[in-house]
């Protein structure tokens, strides 16, 4: 199932959050930080392939 661009960012934006309260409460070496870390990377990385590729519609 391919997300639509605004929902990876509202994706993005979740595990963000959720990461900096998991750094604040365990560190950030902790592996749920890290799990999180690496979560947002592949996000990020899908979403810099859609811009790429020009295959999300512009708002």
């Amino acid at each position: 199932m391919r997300l639509t661009y605004e929902a990876c960012l509202e994706r993005l934006e979740s595990l963000r959050a959720k990461m900096l309260i998991a750094a604040k409460q365990y560190g950030m070496s902790h592996p749920i930080v890290l799990t999180y870390s690496k979560e947002i990377d592949l996000i990020h990385n899908y979403l810099l392939e859609m811009e790429s590729k020009r295959s999300f519609p512009k708002t």
